[in-house]
């Protein structure tokens, strides 16, 4: 059986991924901070992802269970209501820390997704902050440090997390494993608002399509309904 661990499985997006999973057969990991929030038919597993600690700790139960992963789908994220640096350490710090930790535990041929936005295009991003994302020697390092500013809000964000994605990508590749960053697009949501054109099941797609694409298929790039958009 296949296993998915999914953040921010609670509402939106990632709970609709994580019940098309379960319902498909995969063993499906709900890493949500409320365990009453986790959708039925999952496995609850606590985090919370602006937490460093907390983050460190779903780690290390997992490795303490050799716990394989044979997808990770990194969709926790804040949209607006808090300090920026809230903002950049759930959208980015987040799975940032939580991919590192989890690397020995994903299986060969691998999937990770990190749910992004149109909002992160890099075109529409601040020239110093498209400056720095364009250089092709960045390293995880190197946007840990950026996150650890917080140099604008939503968007800037995730422009920075399709960059991570990249970077894990080429890290990740001698394994096999796809990582991409995946928009669900504008989405009728708690974040989206009812007034999204797109349906929760259109943005769940979206978002699967990275969690199943076949070996040899993209990684590094950023992708809505499976077109490369940036």
């Amino acid at each position: 059986m296949a296993t998915a661990l999914i953040t921010g499985a609670s509402r939106g997006i990632g709970r609709e991924v994580a019940v098309t999973l379960a319902a498909e057969g995969w063993q499906v990991l709900s890493a949500v901070r409320n365990s009453k929030s986790a959708p039925s038919g999952t496995q609850i597993e606590i985090v919370d992802m602006a937490d460093p600690e907390s983050i460190a700790a779903l780690a290390r139960r997992l490795i303490a269970r050799n716990q394989r992963l044979d997808a990770l789908v990194n969709n926790a994220g804040v949209y607006r209501g808090v300090p920026a640096r809230r903002i950049w350490a759930v959208n980015v710090l987040g799975p940032l820390r939580l991919t590192r930790a989890l690397q020995s535990l994903l299986a060969r041929d691998a999937r990770v997704v990190m749910v992004t936005s149109g909002l992160g295009a890099l075109s529409a991003q601040p020239p110093g902050l498209v400056k720095r994302l364009s250089d092709p020697k960045l390293s995880l390092a190197d946007l840990e440090h950026l996150a650890e500013e917080a140099p604008g809000g939503y968007g800037e964000s995730k422009a920075t997390l399709n960059v991570l994605a990249r970077v894990f990508a080429k890290q990740l590749e001698p394994q096999g494993i796809l990582v991409n960053a995946i928009s669900p697009g504008w989405v009728r949501s708690d974040m989206g608002g009812p007034s999204a054109p797109r349906s929760l099941q259109q943005g769940a797609a979206s978002v699967l399509w990275g969690v199943r694409l076949p070996p040899g298929g993209s990684t590094g790039g950023v992708f809505q309904d499976g077109k490369a958009i940036e």
